[in-house]
């Protein structure tokens, strides 16, 4: 009996203590939005009500000691707490779906044609200021090279020289005075003129050193772009002296031999000399090449298109 009489007062509290909290009563309520007269979107709902309900029921049993007879309730109230968290979920889902997404979607429309308005207003006036902006340079740009002319004349610079005379970008700043622009192009120019010089001194010293010697200056010629005329001299006169050795020894009657095993330094000066005699190759073929180096390697990329027979053409330079 007494067994009978505990099973009965479990019962019983379990029925009390589900009547402590009642779900029906934990639910959301949301009210259609409503656009103000100063703009402002207003949403009404019971969700404050709602929080305070849910959280005196968090309070009262978060720290609830549990035993046989509340142990089946308190786990029948977190079921509860699931299906209400689910619930919350889904009705803002809704919510959303049925009010915030058309109103997005609306605005995103809405903010496109502004935006396409504004660009192709942008665009246009855009294109008139870079038209205004190239007619300036290009009126700008005759005058210049009126300048450039001016310069050449002056330093007597030929036409491979002259084309190295940049109209650099600051010409063109409103900013920038004509005679600043004048005076830059004329350092230019100067600078050009020493360079051409060089050259010409180069070449001449070259031919002279060459003449009579059975040796090409236009091979040596060809290395001014990128070295050192007194350096070129030296090599030509370490070229003439490996001939006359050469030629001494044949009149000796010393038998000379040249060709690719051949391991003579003057066995190679002969085969590079008889290869720049060559003014007919079987096959060419013409590669457009950067080439960056030291300064210290000047001599050693001369001698290895040199002694290849490797034609090539001085384009221009970082300098």
């Amino acid at each position: 009996m007494a067994e009978k009489k505990v099973k009965k007062m479990t019962e019983e509290a379990v029925v009390t203590e589900v009547k402590d909290v009642d779900f029906d009563d934990l639910e959301l309520k949301l009210e259609k939005p409503v656009l103000n007269k100063d703009k402002t979107i207003t949403i009404g709902g019971n969700w404050d009500n709602l929080k305070g309900n849910i959280q005196k029921v968090v309070e009262r049993y978060k720290g609830t000691q549990l035993t046989e007879d509340n142990v089946e309730y308190v786990k029948t109230l977190k079921k509860q707490f699931v299906s209400l968290r689910t619930g919350v979920e889904l009705d803002f889902k809704n919510y959303k779906t049925a009010y915030l997404d058309p109103a997005e979607s609306l605005l995103k429309a809405v903010k496109m044609e502004l935006l396409a308005v504004i660009d192709e207003g942008e665009s246009a006036l855009g294109k008139q200021l870079d038209e205004y902006d190239q007619r300036r340079k290009d009126e700008l740009t005759v005058i210049l090279k009126e300048y450039v002319e001016e310069a050449v004349e002056k330093y007597h610079l030929r036409d491979e020289y002259a084309t190295q005379i940049q109209l650099v970008k600051q010409y063109y700043n409103k900013t920038q005075k004509e005679e600043d622009t004048i005076a830059d192009i004329d350092h230019q120019a100067k600078e050009l003129q020493e360079k051409q010089t060089a050259y010409d001194n180069g070449v001449a010293l070259i031919k002279a050193e060459c003449a009579e010697s059975g040796l090409l200056p236009d091979a040596y010629i060809r290395e001014l772009s990128y070295r050192n005329a007194m350096e070129i001299i030296m090599e030509i006169k370490q070229d003439k002296k490996s001939q006359a050795e050469l030629k001494a020894k044949a009149e000796e009657g010393e038998k000379i031999t040249v060709g690719a095993d051949s391991n003579s330094e003057i066995a190679k000066q002969m085969a590079k000399a008889t290869k720049l005699n060559e003014h007919e190759e079987a096959e060419k073929r013409t590669r457009v090449l950067r080439v960056t180096y030291k300064g210290s390697q000047a001599k050693l990329m001369a001698r290895f298109f040199k002694e290849n027979d490797i034609k090539f053409e001085f384009i221009n330079s970082d300098f």
